[in-house]
């Protein structure tokens, strides 16, 4: 449970930069068991038998659970968000694979054993003849004729084919167009590498019928409604207890196979059961981001406006469908789907594959980056073809802040930004036009400088029910004290300071006098987790909603003593004033009984932007790319705190430069073997490959709730995985550029070979990435 009043957040952070955290696996039930699941070495097999008995025999060893077990205990599939088009096919995902794994990693069985050594042991002992089987590696070779099924019922892999957007107006632009650009981007596969690895520890009250279950999670909620769904029993009969959790990203907001393995092996051994997931099983089976390819085409009249926008978005879910992978690879793109710009035409077609590998989903961003990318790269492109500068060619093309609300052709609906201010004060800052010098400079110690930008906006907020959140305000010895209390659940996003600014001022408390509660596991309440940049949104937006109502009742209490109207009371410096400033009573005074409230909103979007401009220089010898500048603009309408809303476009700006210039979860096309599941193998973004950001707010406030708040916490990501890309286009300097991760191979290779390796092409002509 996270109970932090503020005076301890300094100190908080300070325990836990010291190794003194206290995550999941440091809380072990009495009297646990211990599980360690037996995963398939294939990418694809055939599971002809599992013979568990010399396992079950040996020492320690309490139960050996395999499939025949979760289907006698009656498990089913987790649920699937399934709001975006028709048609989508889901198919069965075992808890344990039944008749064939299908990536490689995937549990087969759960060894569990009085301690962590006897189950490792005993692992080993499970025999299971596997009947290798080919697998299908990435979107192209799923989508090839002839490629084998990953499911059977899922014809040629694609497990949805959703379209939107006007085709026959894009295709009338396209050809009265005076230019049309084009471009393809493939993003691989990220591994998520959370600071802590997954684990979890279930215990059933037998009587009650009820499940205590911890895992790392960020939000209460969707863990019960997935463990409840694969148990077949209500929500309530699962108490997820929260601890502290080491990252989250996007992949923490689901239920995993091993949690509701590890539930069912506590309620078959009625005993406590501990699982205590490895760095390696992270990398083997935690959810993953992007594997995506991108087509895109943008039209342009002969003064340079851009008239139609036409895309492809190939999105490779992996071997199963994790329960939000399609809605956010569907809906969050949709949301932006023309980028900054007044294109009037667009048509986009999504197609949702399997593949033999570990399934992906929502990772930072979740299909903003994205699409902000493909858009980005086409402006670029363009700029390049008609000889316009980037800021012009945007400037040019941006809706302008008079339009807003502004429609879509995906019938999304922007509400507010100014793109203008956005664009002008990114180039002012990051001296745009002083850029030659530098390049100058940089030539003559043999780099290579380049510089990019990038202007995006990308959803924030949302959710499926309403967020709640309850407030009590009582007294003790004569201090009015307030607790707060919400599902939403911090993995970093230091909700508690937030929503005490958020509350505080509004009942005259200080800050200190509030304590915040996040994933009771006895909680009621309805709202959603942390993800999706909507905390503030939206369990803010309940806050504020609360403390007002609870400042009303204040008001009233206090005008009966002050002899004024209660619209005429002031609440500061914990007491209630008169109009003319004096003081009636403290507000501890009023408080003889405790006063609560819940705040209820319904979900809802609004809608960050930003620029980012950067500068890259590529040593010609080495190949190696390093950041010398970063400017980053953000509209997030209103700031409630302006540090942890810069923490927050650190971060994500942290693992856009990663994706762009390392991180790879390369697979092995034949065998489907991950080749880069270590972190000596994984390239993460390391402190010397950063630098000192420069972050400036240049805010909007957004109609779309109560606090004119939007989400902050995907824009870093967005913008460096823009910005980074197309600065090292330019260090290139047009020839095209290689596959993504620029690793410095990649870039050496582009820098001294007229046609790069892997069949780059000229920037402008059919740019391939």
């Amino acid at each position: 449970m996270d109970a932090v009043a503020i005076p301890q957040a300094e100190a908080e952070r300070m325990r836990k930069l010291r190794g003194r955290g206290r995550y999941t696996a440091d809380e072990v039930f009495t009297g646990a068991l211990y599980a360690v699941f037996v995963r398939s070495p294939h990418a694809r097999a055939r599971l002809v038998s599992i013979d568990t008995t010399q396992a079950a025999a040996m020492a320690g060893v309490v139960r050996v659970i395999t499939s025949q077990d979760c289907v006698e205990a009656g498990l089913r599939n987790f649920p699937v968000i399934d709001r975006v088009g028709k048609g989508l096919i889901i198919p069965f995902r075992p808890i344990l694979a039944d008749t064939e794994a299908r990536h490689a990693g995937e549990a087969v069985a759960c060894v569990v054993a009085e301690t962590q050594a006897q189950a490792l042991d005993a692992a080993e002992a499970v025999l299971v003849d596997y009947d290798p089987l080919p697998a299908v590696i990435g979107i192209a070779a799923t989508l090839a004729d002839g490629a084998a099924l990953v499911h059977s019922g899922t014809p040629g892999n694609v497990a949805l084919r959703h379209e939107a957007g006007d085709a026959d107006a894009v295709a009338a632009a396209m050809r009265d167009a005076a230019l049309v650009v084009e471009t393809r981007i493939d993003l691989p596969r990220l591994a998520p590498v959370t600071l802590e690895p997954r684990a979890a520890a279930a215990r059933w009250d037998a009587a009650a019928g009820v499940c205590d279950i911890r895992v790392p999670h960020q939000g209460v909620n969707e863990i019960r409604r997935d463990l409840a769904a694969c148990f077949g029993l209500p929500p309530d009969r699962f108490r997820v207890l929260a601890g502290e959790v080491g990252g989250g990203f996007g992949p923490r907001n689901i239920a995993y196979p091993e949690y509701a393995a590890v539930a069912l092996a506590a309620r078959l051994t009625g005993r406590p059961v501990a699982w205590h997931g490895t760095r390696s099983e992270s990398f083997l089976t935690d959810i993953q981001g992007r594997g995506v390819h991108l087509h895109g085409r943008l039209a342009f009249d002969a003064a340079g406006v851009a008239t139609a926008l036409d895309i492809t978005y190939d999105n490779d879910l992996g071997a199963y469908i994790s329960p939000v992978a399609v809605f956010a690879a569907v809906h969050n793109p949709l949301q932006s789907l023309i980028g900054c710009y007044a294109i009037p035409a667009a048509h986009a077609v999504f197609r949702m594959v399997h593949t033999n590998a570990v399934p992906t989903g929502p990772y930072r961003g979740a299909g903003r980056p994205e699409m902000a990318l493909l858009v980005e790269r086409l402006m670029d492109i363009a700029a390049r073809r008609l000889g316009i500068d980037p800021f012009t060619l945007r400037q040019r093309n941006a809706i302008p802040s008079e339009a807003f609300p502004f429609l879509l052709p995906s019938g999304a609906r922007y509400d507010s930004a100014d793109f203008a201010r956005l664009l002008r004060t990114a180039h002012d800052a990051a001296d745009w036009d002083g850029f030659a010098a530098r390049k100058a400079d940089a030539a003559a110690r043999g780099l290579t400088l380049g510089r990019g930008m990038a202007l995006f906006i990308e959803v924030s907020g949302g959710g499926g029910a309403p967020d709640e959140a309850a407030l009590t305000l009582s007294a003790a010895a004569g201090q009015p004290l307030l607790r707060i209390e919400t599902v939403t659940a911090s993995t970093g996003q230091s909700h508690p300071r937030t929503f005490a600014l958020i509350a505080a001022p509004r009942l005259g408390l200080p800050e200190t006098a509030i304590t915040l509660v996040a994933s009771d596991p006895g909680t009621t309440l309805s709202g959603a987790g942390s993800y999706a940049s909507r905390s503030t949104i939206a369990a803010g937006s309940a806050v504020a909603q609360a403390a007002d109502a609870i400042a009303v009742r204040l008001r009233d209490l206090a005008a009966l003593r002050g002899n004024c109207a209660a619209e005429e009371v002031r609440l500061a410096d914990q007491a209630a004033h008169r109009p003319d400033g004096s003081v009636i009573c403290g507000i501890a005074d009023l408080l003889t009984q405790p006063i609560a409230e819940t705040g209820r909103v319904a979900p809802s979007n609004a809608f960050a932007s930003g620029c980012h401009v950067t500068e890259v220089a590529v040593d010609r010898e080495t190949g190696v790319a390093t950041l010398t500048r970063y400017v980053a603009v953000d509209d997030a309408g209103v700031t409630i705190d302006h540090q942890a809303a810069e923490a927050q476009i650190h971060g994500g700006i942290a693992q856009g430069v990663g994706e762009v210039l390392g991180e790879d979860y390369v697979i092995e096309p034949d065998s489907g073997q991950p080749i880069a599941a270590t972190l000596q193998d994984y390239m993460l973004p390391r402190a010397n490959d950063l630098l000192e950001y420069r972050v400036i707010e240049c805010n909007t406030p957004s109609p779309a709730n109560p606090l004119g708040v939007k989400g902050i916490g995907e824009a870093g990501t967005t913008g460096a995985l823009c910005a980074v890309t197309s600065a090292v286009a330019d260090a290139l300097d047009g020839a095209g550029l290689p596959a993504m991760p620029f690793t410095p191979m990649r870039l050496w290779q582009a820098m001294n070979q007229s046609v790069i390796a892997g069949g780059g092409k000229p920037e402008g002509v059919s740019h391939a990435i």
